[in-house]
This record gives C-alpha cells, structure tokens and sequence, in this order.
C-alpha cells in the first residue's frame, strides 16, 4: 500500500530522529517554512484576484486564531503523554534498583556457596541494567544487553531454587520473592522504556502543524505583509517544542535520557568486590 504525502514526511521525520535529533528539527524547520511560504504566495494571489475587505481580514484572523489554538491543544496532549512515559521510566528505575538492593541483602544470608554466588551475579546483573538505563544508539547492543539480562535472572534464580530446595525456611521463600519481584520490574522497566508517543498522535501533530502554518501565511499574504522576525520566533519556537516531543519519546537515542543513579547508588551499596 502507497504512503500518503504526510505519511512519507511522518516517515522521513521518524528516520532522521533515530539518527540525529539535529538534522530532524532542521527538516521540521524546512516543512514549515515551506508551508509559511505557499502560504503566503496563496493570499497573495488571491488578494490579487479579489482584493478583501475588512470584514473578510477579520474571518481569515479569527479561522487563523482557532486553527492555532487546536494545534497548542495538540502539542500540550503530545508534550503531556511524552512527559508522563518519562516519569515512568524513572520511577520504575527507582523501583528496581530497590528490589536489586533487597534481594542483594537476602542473598547474603543463604547458606552455601550460593549465597556468595549469588552476589556476584547481582553485581553483574546490576552493571547491566545500568548499561541499559544510560541507552545506546546501537539496537544490537540493546538486544545484547537484554539477554545478558534474562540469562543472569535464569543464572539467579537457579541458585535461589538451589538453595530453597535444600533448606526450606522462610528466609529462603523470601530470597525467592525479592528475585522474583526483581524480574518483574525489569519486565516493567522494558516495557516503559520502549513505549512511544502513538505514531498516529505525532503525525496529527506535524500535519495540523503545517496546516496552521499555511493559514497563518495566508493571512500575511493577504495584507501584504510577511512579519518575518515574528515568523521566524513562531516556527522557531514551535520546532523546539515539537522537537522536545520527540527527544523525550527516545530515552536510549535521545539526549534527554533518564539518569540511573538509583542503581549506580545501589551497586555502590555493594561495597568493593570480593
């Protein structure tokens, strides 16, 4: 099935936010130039045609005034769903690092070489989701990452059966509970640091973007007026923030990244390796 012209732009944008954020605010900045200057080209002609009164300039103002305000509606819903992932990504990475710490505690009193097994593998398994949280721009190193991660939870939890099987107490059912809610909450952490914006929202944003962009033009076109200083702080502006929307949607690729210190904290919890 063909792509629509707001699809392939979609697309196009999409590409170059995965590779660098700077070329993608450069080519919004470009599409909405664009869309500023037929804008203006169109009021222009038909100015020409039919020169408007008064009462026509003020419809075109008060369209222009509604057409903006639903794009503002747009961009503070996309701003609040993008920000709301990101406080999820850091109380989950908070979350985490604290069952990290609770099972590395109830791993020291197991009895058997286990229990020093299983610290070790805590302290790796602990660097790894560090690695994680900081991100890569590189997928196949996400993905190496993440299996690093399942084998050291298999590794672990092998050793807590171990050590339940041969002494079932209380402070080994807890061992297991602190693993098992450990492996939940990197389950959940997964989940959060790859949920998105919805694609539809972002290409709702862009298309009614260059729509309002066009209509604003159209008024200037029609009185004959470019405003360039106030056009160029409108689109401007307007970039940076849908820009903003996009950057926070890429906690591993982006520049606004969530900070792992709660883990970094609780690895340096862990003292010095043995």
């Amino acid at each position: 099935m063909s792509l629509g012209p707001f699809d392939t732009l979609f697309v196009s944008l999409n590409g170059l936010a995965s590779g660098n954020l700077h070329l993608a605010g450069l080519f919004v900045l470009l599409l909405l130039l664009v869309a500023l200057e037929v804008g203006v080209q169109l009021g222009k002609f038909i100015a020409r045609l039919h020169p408007p009164t008064d009462g026509q300039k003020s419809s075109v103002n008060f369209a222009t005034a509604g057409v903006m305000g639903l794009l503002a509606f747009l961009l503070g819903v996309s701003l609040s769903m993008a920000s709301d992932r990101y406080q999820q990504r850091r109380d989950s990475v908070l979350a985490e690092a604290n069952a990290i710490g609770t099972a590395w505690l109830r791993a020291a009193v197991a009895t058997g070489a286990e229990g020093e097994a299983m610290q070790r593998l805590l302290r790796d398994y602990t660097e790894t989701r560090i690695a994680l949280v900081r991100g890569s721009s590189d997928p196949a190193e996400t993905d190496r990452l993440n299996q690093r991660s399942n084998s050291l939870q298999n590794e672990l939890w092998q050793l807590a059966r171990t050590v339940a099987e041969r002494s079932p107490t209380p402070i080994s059912g807890l061992l297991l509970s602190s693993l098992n809610e450990m492996i939940d909450l990197s389950l959940t952490n997964r989940r959060n640091f790859t949920s998105h914006v919805p694609p539809y929202v972002l290409r709702l944003l862009l298309t009614v973007s260059l729509f309002a962009v066009g209509a604003v033009g159209y008024g200037f076109g029609l009185v004959n007026s470019r405003q360039p200083g106030l056009s160029v702080l409108l689109l401007g502006v307007w970039t940076l923030a849908i820009v903003l929307i996009i950057d926070i949607d890429r906690p591993q690729s982006g520049q606004v990244r969530i900070d792992p210190a709660p883990l970094v904290w609780t690895l340096q919890g862990f003292g010095p390796p043995k």
